[in-house]
């Protein structure tokens, strides 16, 4: 396990380099954000757990946006080629430069593995994983360790493109999608209610798979 904390990073080696999608332009990143923000309702002084979050840009690119402050991120990955001090201090400086000044929060990051998130039992409120549970062979075995991780009342919040008829497999990863009754099944089957969700935030013309947030509250 290790942990970075600073102030609140595509690319594989060199400097200025991390994993994920890295906005040049504060205008489009606040269209593709700004609705999946209000969404994530994040309040001041909030701690957050991102798992499956790679060098951490999605936080990166709403806390360029952000109006709140004091909350602490908890960046969760078991690829450390992604998720390392430098990738990750690397997307903290992008994203702070296309804000032209610090984040009001703070980022810590933990390597999990495939058995253990290494985060202490029922210790944290809110969790999200984003486009990634598709990508997991056992997805009852994540939930489970989310669940465990999460207090009771605590919200999961799942962000995924949806399997259509004409298109069930992910066009980057190839792996297949999953559908609303899917998700919806696997995490009753865990103990969560489903609490509510948006679909396809982002102002995108063609959608070939509608993309959707779920929230899920542990019962």
């Amino acid at each position: 396990m290790l942990l970075l904390l600073a102030p609140v990073c595509f690319g594989q080696t060199g400097a200025g380099k991390f994993c994920g999608y890295k906005y040049k332009d504060s205008s489009l990143l606040r269209k593709h954000f700004e609705k999946q923000l209000a969404f994530l309702n994040i309040q001041n002084g909030d701690t957050i757990v991102d798992v499956g979050t790679s060098s951490g840009a999605y936080i990166g690119a709403i806390n360029v946006i952000a109006e709140f402050k004091n909350v602490h991120f908890i960046l969760v990955d078991i690829d450390s080629n992604c998720l390392n001090s430098t990738r990750v201090n690397n997307m903290i400086a992008h994203y702070e430069g296309l804000r032209t000044k610090p984040f009001n929060n703070t980022i810590g990051f933990v390597l999990n593995t495939i058995d253990s998130l290494w985060l202490p039992m029922k210790s944290k409120k809110k969790l999200w994983i984003f486009n990634t549970l598709h990508e997991i062979p056992d997805k009852a075995g994540m939930i489970k360790q989310m669940s465990a991780v999460l207090q009771t009342g605590g919200e999961i919040i799942i962000a995924e493109l949806l399997a259509t008829e004409k298109n069930k497999i992910h066009g980057g990863c190839k792996d297949p999608l999953m559908s609303d009754e899917e998700i919806k099944k696997l995490m009753d089957a865990a103990g969560f209610d489903f609490k509510n969700m948006i679909t396809n935030p982002i102002p995108v013309k063609k959608m070939k798979n509608p993309y959707c947030l779920y929230r899920f509250i542990k019962r």
